[in-house]
């Protein structure tokens, strides 16, 4: 009896192995960087998440003062996984002040860009770069119920 429990210990012991192993794996980043910018103008901390399309862990960046970003994927490394990618960019947030109250950042990017999304990119081997030059024009919602 305790060599059937044993080897059963020791077969769910491997398939757990074999299962964390797999949620581990980060498939092949690419980096990315880029610009955006807003009516040609740099849009500074502005939210840029990439989101495979066929599934998988989206890769983010803050935009800085000159509408730049550089993918990070997770806390071990940069860059997206490849293949095609919806972009959405929003620059809404809550900041904490040093009171310990929240600012409420609205938004200023149009829905076609964040909750309505027409933004694609597709990801290959390597280096790549995407620039994405937004219209304000276009209806500009602050939460993605409002935008339904």
């Amino acid at each position: 009896m305790d060599r059937w429990r044993y080897l059963g210990v020791g077969l769910a012991s491997l398939l757990l192995f074999v299962l964390v192993s797999g949620c581990g794996d980060r498939g092949d980043l690419s980096q990315v960087t880029g610009t955006v910018t807003l009516d040609g103008q740099p849009l500074a901390d502005a939210l840029v998440v990439f989101t495979p399309l066929t599934g998988g862990r989206p890769a983010a960046a803050r935009t800085d003062a000159s509408g730049s970003y550089t993918l990070v994927y997770d806390r071990q490394g940069t860059g997206a996984i490849q293949g095609e990618h919806m972009v959405t960019i929003s620059t809404r947030m809550e900041r904490e002040l040093a009171d310990g109250t929240l600012e409420d950042i609205p938004e200023r990017v149009p829905a076609q860009y964040n909750f309505r999304s027409e933004l694609t990119a597709d990801i290959q081997e390597g280096q790549n770069e995407f620039h994405f030059d937004l219209e304000s024009e276009g209806d500009v919602y602050q939460s993605e119920e409002e935008a339904w």
